[in-house]
């Protein structure tokens, strides 16, 4: 286990003006939840020397858990994990780029191409195996000495004052009190730290479930992804770092959810190929399947009194588009920039003002992500002539509009001049690496 230690109170001091007395707090940010949001925004203010507390509930002594499962982590999010110096060691040790990504609906024999070269940018994206992010997050995390690790704590309740928020933890039996200017909420779709500050969330679930696993096929990926819509659900497929491999996210209804899953090797890559297509040849071979079901959520706000939620504590989204996690990526970026620049001024971290301006920075973005993916899901996955009609009119307007796939490329990537890149903080003294 980690070792729990935390610094005996300062005398209490006064906070005027919404000055910093960084004394007055055991820590200036505490931050429940060290997945990849959580961690990249430990990294980000502990390089900018403010002293944060990092609380998992799971016990991190022994390193990373193995987690062959990946995400499409967008070109702006590879940029803010370059800025805190995760990105040169996910690159060591396997990220792959996506070079063109082809979205087609059906039967249909129109395709819509996004290419890097039309942004003339490296890549769209990457694919990258979670537990690689979420092991380079945690080197840097433990070379920050800034940021201490608590684990495995569990948080047994919280309190605000004026001055601080009061966090009640718990671990091997015992019980202390950490003080802390901000909380932060990175402990995922079932937070507890949003339901104990009585934040309500609206969601919904799709009847849907999303069928995970990495199949070997006969030609090589050559970088690119494939978006598929079908009338029982989408199905993504997304290069790996291996040429002749690639990690496939298959939608199917709920209903279908034991057989599929039951199906032996060789009757999943039959069942599954006709949605995959022909394009990569035959299907070899397919890893154990997982699965999970797509959930859409959105907590009615981000704040309230010194508590602040980042991630999937604050929204949860299908994974049509793949922009999940880079949604809690944006978010953390936005509130790491915050709080470096209230750490400047002087200004207390924990200040109403600067809360609701993280909530104004990233509500809008979120809500407009939200809105597409499950928009697009709805529109897709049926066979109501209608709405086939419009679909097929909207993938032709994207193919041919001038205007239209360059915003939405910007937007899927997050590189839009809206979007949070820690252009502030002062961060590792490494030479930024070459993104490719």
């Amino acid at each position: 286990m980690l070792p729990l230690h935390i610094p005996a109170l300062s005398s209490a001091l006064d906070l005027d003006q919404g000055k910093c007395q960084s004394d007055r707090w055991d820590v200036e940010v505490a931050i429940v939840g060290a997945g990849m949001v959580g961690c990249t925004l430990a990294v980000a203010l502990g390089q900018a020397g403010i002293r944060v507390a990092l609380i998992e509930s799971r016990d991190l002594s022994q390193g990373v858990r193995p987690d062959e499962r990946a995400s499409a982590l967008a070109l702006g999010t590879a940029r803010i994990l370059q800025r805190i110096g995760a990105w040169p060691l996910m690159q060591s040790w396997g990220v792959a780029p996506v070079h063109r990504i082809q979205i087609s609906d059906g039967e249909s024999l129109l395709r819509v191409q996004l290419c890097r070269e039309r942004l003339q940018a490296p890549a769209l994206g990457y694919i990258v195996e979670n537990q690689i992010t979420q092991k380079a997050l945690w080197q840097r995390v433990r070379e920050c000495p800034s940021v201490q690790v608590f684990s495995p704590v569990q948080v047994q309740g919280f309190s605000a004052h004026p001055d601080h928020m009061q966090v009640e933890l718990a671990w091997q039996g015992s019980r202390q009190t950490l003080r802390t200017a901000l909380l932060v909420g990175a402990d995922g779709a079932r937070s507890r730290l949003r339901e104990w500050a009585g934040i309500r969330s609206s969601g919904w679930g799709y009847g849907q479930v999303c069928i995970v696993s990495t199949l070997t096929h006969e030609y090589p990926h050559a970088q690119v992804a494939y978006e598929r819509f079908h009338a029982r659900g989408p199905l993504a497929i997304l290069p790996t770092t291996h040429p002749y491999r690639s990690c496939v996210v298959w939608t199917v209804p709920q209903t279908e959810q034991d057989r599929v899953m039951a199906l032996s090797e060789v009757e999943f890559l039959g069942a599954i190929y006709p949605f995959f297509g022909a394009q990569l040849g035959a299907l070899l071979a397919a890893s154990p399947r997982t699965c999970y079901e797509p959930q859409r959520s959105h907590a009615h706000t981000y704040i309230a009194p010194r508590l602040a939620l980042i991630g999937d504590a604050a929204h949860t989204t299908h994974p049509l588009g793949g922009q999940g996690a880079n949604m809690g990526m944006r978010d953390a970026a936005a509130l790491a920039t915050l709080l470096i620049e209230a750490k400047a001024a002087g200004r207390d971290p924990g200040a109403l003002d600067l809360l609701q301006t993280y909530e104004r920075c990233r509500r809008p973005d979120n809500a407009l992500v939200l809105f597409g993916t499950n928009l697009a899901n709805r529109l897709f996955s049926n066979q109501v002539w209608p709405l086939l009609i419009l679909r097929r009119l909207a993938l032709w307007s994207l193919e041919t509009l001038p205007l239209l796939k360059p915003a939405l490329m910007r937007q899927a990537m997050g590189i839009r001049s809206q979007h949070p890149q820690l252009q502030a903080l002062p961060l590792c003294k490494e030479p930024l690496p070459t993104l490719v």
